[in-house]
Order: C-alpha cells, then structure tokens, then sequence
C-alpha cells in the first residue's frame, strides 16, 4: 500500500470505504468498515498528537492534535519525508532510531524533546513504535504528548468535533516503564492500566498468553537464544491488530487489556488472531521449532474489575493442564476462585431447566450438485444478564460436573425435531449432526436417551448424524466400539470429527463403523498456501475413499479452497463461505431461499467474482432487464454447475485409477514374492526346504483380491466418466435450449407481425 493509499484509508475527511449499493455488504466488510471508523474517531479526536509514517519515511497521517502542537497543517506535511522535519543537529540520533525500527525493533524507549512553537513550545514526550505488515516493516507511528511536570497538554485541534460522553474509554497515562528486551510496555505500565476506571456502559477484558514449552528453549539452546524468541515473539504479538493494550507481564507471560463495549468478542477476535501469527514456526539457534500457545481470557461480564488479572492467569493455568495449545475462559472451568465456578454451575443448571439453551445450524453442501444436504448443530446459551454464550464459555463445566449428560439430551431432542421440521417437501436427503463428547459416549443411557429423542419427535433415524472427535474415542476403545456399534445399528450416522489432529486416525478408520470423515479446519485453512496442508487434505480424501467413506471439509471461507476441494474429489464442505450458523427461524428463510434458486456454492463463487449474477444474489433480488434474459443467463450458471460437476466426476475417475495402478503394482511384487517361492520348492522326494516347512503358491490369494479391487476400482472409474458424459450431454442441451430463447427483439416483432390474423386489405381513408 503507497502512502498516498494509506492515508486515503486512514483519513477522517476520506470517503467511506462501503460497497456500492447494487451488492449486499459482507459481515467481514461490516466489521472492517467499523475498525476503520473506530481509527478514524481515534486519529481526529485524540488529545494525543499522533504521526503516521510509511516504510520509506513518508509521512501519511497527521492528526488535529499534530497540527496544535507543532504549528504545522496537515496539508503541508502529507507525503513529507519525516526526516525533513528533523532538526539538523539531531539527524544521526533520528537515522539510528529508524534503522532500528526498520531493523525489527518493536518500538523505542519513551524520549523527552524540547517541540512544538511559539507559547506551546516545551517538553513533549514522544513514544514510538513499529507497523508490521506481511511479515515485514511497514512504517512507524509517533505519539506526542506534553510531558506531565509541564502540566499542558496538546489539546484538539481548533473546531475539532467534540465527542460524546463516555463515546470512547479514557487513554492509559503512559509511564516511563518499557521491558528492556521486547520494547513492550512492561508489567508497571500493565498495572497502571488495570488499575485505571472501566467507562460506564463498557466492560473490561484481560487475556494472557504463554507459549507452552518455552522455558526449555533456554535449558537447550541458552539464555541468548532464548532472548531472541522472545523478542521474535512480542514482535508477532505487537503485530496483531488490536485496540487491546500489550504489555510484558512476566518473562514468558504476556498480557492484553481492553475496554470495549463487546469484550468477549473482541478478545474472541485477539485469540483467533494470535493463534494464526504463532503458526509459523520460530528460528531457534540453526532450528526452525513450533511452539503452541496457551491463551487465558476473563472479562469484567463475569469477573469484577480488580479480579480480572488473576482469573486470566487461571484460565491460562487451566489451558495448560487441558492439554495446551487451546483457549481457557474464566468461565471455562479455570476462575480465580471457588465462587465463580460455583455459580457458574448453577447458572447453567438451571439454564437447562429454564430452557436458555439455543441451536444455531451450519449448513452442509454436497459439493457435486451445490446442494444443501444437511447441518451442524451447534449449542449456544442465553444467560441471563451476559448474552449469548459459545460452548468454550461453559462445555467444560458441563463435562467436569456431569451437566453434559442432561445438555446433551436436550440437544438431541431439539435436533430432532429441527431435522423433521428442516426435511425438504421432495424428500431429498437432509440430516442433522449433533457433537456427542467423550463423558457422554461412556454414559450407559446414551442410546436410549437418542432412540428416545428419534422416537418422540418423528425423526427418520437416517436424518441424525452423531459427530464424535477423535479424542473423545481414546479413554476406552472398546467401550467406544460397541456403543458406536449400537448407534450404527439403529440407523443414526456417525461422522469422526477434526480428523487428523489425533494420534491413532488410521486405527479410527479401521475400527469404527464412520460414514464420513470431517476434515479439521486447521488443514483446510492451509490449501492451496502450504504444501504440506494441501499434500494432507489430498491424501485424506482419497484414504476416505478407499476404504469407502465420505469426507468433509471444515472451516471453509475462500473460493481457492473451495475450488481445490472440488478438483480433489473431496464429497461435502461447510464453512463461513457456504453459510454462517444461523438460528432455526433464519435458517428455514435461508433454506427456502436457496431451495428456490440456485445453490449456496454456486453464490459463494458469484459472490467472489461479482457480476450479474453476483449482483443479484448480494441483493436478495433477480437481475434486472429482460425476463428472457435473465432465465437464459440461469439456464448458463446451471449448464456451468453442470460442466462443473462433469470436471469433478472426471477428476474422481483419474483418481480411482491411480488408485488401481497402486493395486496392481501391489498385486505385481505379491506374484513376484510367490514365484520366488515356488523355485524354492524342493523336487518330489527331498523333503522339505531348509528353515521349515514349505507352502506352495503363498501369496497368490492376496493378489488375486488386490487385481479385483483394481478391476472395482477401474469400474467405478468408468462409472464416474459415464455420468460425467452425461451430465455434459445435459448441459449441453440447456445452452442449445438458452440459444434458442435468446430471440433478436426484431425478429420478435416479425414473428409477432406473422402470427397475426389476416384482417384483408387495410381500409381506404377518404
């Protein structure tokens, strides 16, 4: 991004940056509209003078604040170089501070300098630090304020507009306290910040993260590698955007602080973002090593104010001793004290018996026809006097005092019935999947409890899918196979959750009767931009297949991973870009919706690459201008979908015979081995050979199945481009059917002339 972009992006007097009004506006544009009008509110009412520079020393935003205190207007210092505005005795102090920015430092101690003009001259203290984009520097902002002794300070600029009562939380009183090694605000300035008053109406919110196995870094490696990954670290940290205060709290813990009027999910946000910036691994001396990190949230909707620090340390404790590289909320089972716990068990008690729960639904697509063939349920509860709560914020409590069991029963019987109220009027295929945990697949009455929930509600048993993850099968195997055995039995479907992050997946695969495997998020996440996340996924489809079971993606949000999936044969997908989770009564409009026109995979795509039909999906409305047209224009999106499908179909075929070139590779070394074995059988008479007894033509059964899994496979193959013709031949036949309505308006207007009736000869006027 040029200077020149940035401060078009950044500048309170810009344009606002919506979409224009022929496209519906995306959450993801919704949300990045408001950061950025967030910043633009921070830039033009901060009391703060505040300077914006590029990489190259540009500078792009000079706020009111700047204008006061340096005498200097905003116009003529845009696109300046920051250096031009350096005294010329202070040239190499400024050169060495900037090469130390652009160098990888985070930011500079606190300086005191003698600025500003005319009466307002005096000491200002100046903090700065470091923009990272893409891995790299991107410029650098400089917060100017008059030092405290001087008892001043800068002030708005003349006519800035004054914001409303309490519209924004008081600014931190910045300390002089910095950690030495990583240029973060050090745990003093933490404690200042904590201690400072939450704004009415606001909450506060404190987040502490770890990385887990840290401290053998110094043991290993010594105490100056083990500096250099801290300092690696807060880099990443500093990094993440975020209106969050960060700070280094102890020497492997560090701390993040907001006020905000959503605290829970700001941090939601944080932790997501976190997670992604610690996925690539450190420089650990000659090493490239992972490190996983531990996150503790609370927040001031759960927690009072001065307790905030120590239930965030207890969470994270609680993230640790769960098995680390995860997330902990207060609520999630780790509080600072007993009370908190306490009353959060009983708040949910009583939630399940006050019927606070909800389900919200993530749909299902079966990536061959873009059809919607089923949904994720996913828990969600309405506390009273919090709001709307995620499973983190309380399934660990229900799974540590046995609430799962009560919650999971009220789950089932309200997928139930949402799977025979959601069934489509054709009888198409459409199921409902429910998350059964480790503490409920040992609970003896499970499978009473869902013929109870089928039976009462109607449901088809076909219609439920049970999900269960690949750690809720590890505490006792053969408990897990014989009550997945009498689910099987009574028709329910079993798919095997976040395939892949668990040790034994093949073993799974091996003993479970699975219909379909769930490919983590985690993976997906990586198609297309790390090889070994894409290599993963492949290989994870085609093993599904071969041993004749489906797989689904998880988590997908882009068209690339979309499109990758498809080429790789992979049966369904769900994700942000096929359909956020929605409550029942939004999800039957949705449904209804995408029922009536075309499918949701086939929108995602439109809704990427814009367009007529684009336009018309973001809109909620048909395309304008000619009727014909537009039926014409839907007839080619289905001959597309249509070739799509055939591509894929093609795809799969290929696949298969791989798959039996494999086979018969195999089937070739096992006739080898028995050739081998039959030139080593002895004469008639001389016994048997030397090493024991002999077994004449071992092996020849093996290749014998293995050349009659090759023939299947080739079949199926063969299957694969028959229907992949056909599906051709039909499309084909709907762009002949679109040319033929696709009528010039004049030969319209001839036809017209001669389907009329003859009326004679036209009357003589006189």
């Amino acid at each position: 991004m040029t200077s020149r972009q940035l401060r078009q992006y950044l500048s309170p007097r810009a344009a606002p940056a919506w979409p224009g009004p022929d496209r519906a506006v995306t959450d993801r544009e919704l949300v990045a509209e408001l950061r950025r009008r967030q910043y633009m509110a921070l830039l033009e009412h901060s009391p703060d003078a505040i300077v914006i520079v590029d990489a190259v020393g540009r500078i792009c935003e000079w706020n009111p604040a700047a204008e006061a205190l340096l005498g200097l207007p905003r116009d003529t210092v845009i696109d300046a170089g920051v250096s031009d505005l350096i005294p010329v005795g202070r040239r190499g102090e400024f050169d060495r501070a900037w090469a130390e920015l652009v160098g990888g430092r985070p930011g500079l101690p606190p300086s005191t300098h003698d600025l500003g003009h005319g009466e307002t001259r005096g000491p200002v203290r100046v903090l700065t630090a470091s923009i990272q984009a893409g891995g790299g520097f991107a410029g650098a902002v400089a917060i100017l304020r008059t030092a405290p002794e001087e008892g001043r300070s800068p002030g708005p600029a003349p006519g800035a507009r004054p914001l409303p009562a309490r519209a924004v939380p008081a600014q931190p009183s910045w300390s002089a306290s910095r950690d030495e090694l990583t240029g973060l605000p050090a745990k003093e300035d933490l404690q200042e910040r904590l201690t400072e008053q939450v704004p009415d109406g606001w909450y506060r919110g404190v987040a502490a993260l770890d990385l887990d196995a840290l401290a053998s870094v110094n043991e290993a490696y010594g105490p100056d590698v083990f500096d250099e990954v801290l300092q690696d670290l807060a880099r990443r940290l500093a990094s993440v955007p975020t209106a969050a205060y960060l700070g280094r709290w102890q020497p492997e813990v560090f701390v993040w602080v907001v006020d905000t009027q959503d605290a829970t999910t700001d941090l939601t946000d944080l932790s997501r973002s976190v997670m992604t910036s610690l996925h690539e691994p450190f420089q650990v001396g000659a090493d490239r090593l992972r490190f996983t990190p531990s996150m503790g949230i609370a927040t001031s909707a759960t927690v009072p104010v001065a307790g905030l620090l120590p239930a965030a340390m207890g969470a994270l404790r609680a993230a640790k001793d769960a098995g680390r590289d995860r997330v902990a909320w207060y609520s999630n089972g780790a509080p600072s004290g007993p009370t908190g716990a306490l009353r959060l068990d009983a708040d949910l008690h009583d939630g399940i018996a006050n019927d606070e729960l909800r389900l919200h639904y993530q749909p299902i697509v079966e990536l061959a026809d873009d059809a919607v063939v089923g949904v994720e349920a996913l828990v969600r509860w309405e506390r009273p006097g919090v709001g709307l709560l995620r499973p983190a914020s309380f399934i660990e409590v229900a799974e540590r005092t046995g609430q799962i069991i009560p919650l999971g029963a009220w789950v089932a019987r309200a997928a139930c019935r949402a799977a025979v109220e959601l069934r489509p009027a054709d009888g198409g295929p459409f199921s409902v999947s429910i998350n059964v945990s480790g503490r409920q697949l040992g609970d003896p009455g499970l499978v009473a409890m869902l013929d109870a929930a089928l039976r009462d509600s109607g449901c088809p048993p076909e219609d439920l899918v049970v999900e269960i993850t690949e750690t809720a099968l590890m505490d006792d195997l053969s408990v897990a196979v014989a009550t997945l055995e009498e689910i099987k039995a009574m028709g329910v479907k079993l798919d095997l959750d976040d395939f892949g992050t668990g040790y034994s997946s093949l073993v799974y695969l091996k003993h479970f009767p699975v219909d379909r495997i769930k490919i983590d998020q985690s993976f997906v996440a990586g198609l297309g931009a790390d090889h070994a996340d894409t290599v993963i996924v492949a290989s994870t489809i085609a093993l599904a297949h071969a041993v004749g079971i489906r797989a689904v993606a998880e988590g997908v949000e882009t068209s690339e991973q979309l499109e990758l999936l498809s080429q790789m044969g992979c049966d369904y997908a769900q994700g942000y870009l096929l359909g956020h989770p929605l409550d029942a009564e939004a999800l039957a409009r949705w449904l209804a919706e995408r029922r009536a026109g075309i499918g949701p995979r086939a929108q995602a795509a439109a809704r990427d690459t814009g367009g007529p039909l684009g336009d018309a999906i973001g809109t909620g409305s048909p395309a304008t201008g000619d009727p014909r047209q537009g039926r014409a224009d839907q007839r080619d999106a289905v001959a597309d979908e249509r070739d799509g499908a055939a591509d894929l179909r093609d795809a799969v075929a290929d696949l298969r015979d791989q798959m039996a070139d494999v086979h018969e590779g195999d089937t070739a070394a096992g006739d080898t081995a028995a050739d081998h074995r039959d030139d080593a059988v002895p004469d008639p008479g001389t016994g048997a050979t030397e090493g024991g007894e002999h077994h004449p033509g071992i092996g020849r059964p093996e290749a014998t199945d293995r050349r009659q899994q090759a023939a299947d496979l080739r079949k199926d193959g063969a299957d694969d481009r028959d229907r992949a013709r056909q599906r051709r031949d039909v499309a084909a036949h709907d762009r002949d059917e679109v040319a033929a309505r696709r009528v010039p308006p004049e030969r319209e207007r001839e036809d017209a002339v001669d389907d009329e009736p003859d009326q004679g000869p036209a009357p003589h006027l006189t």
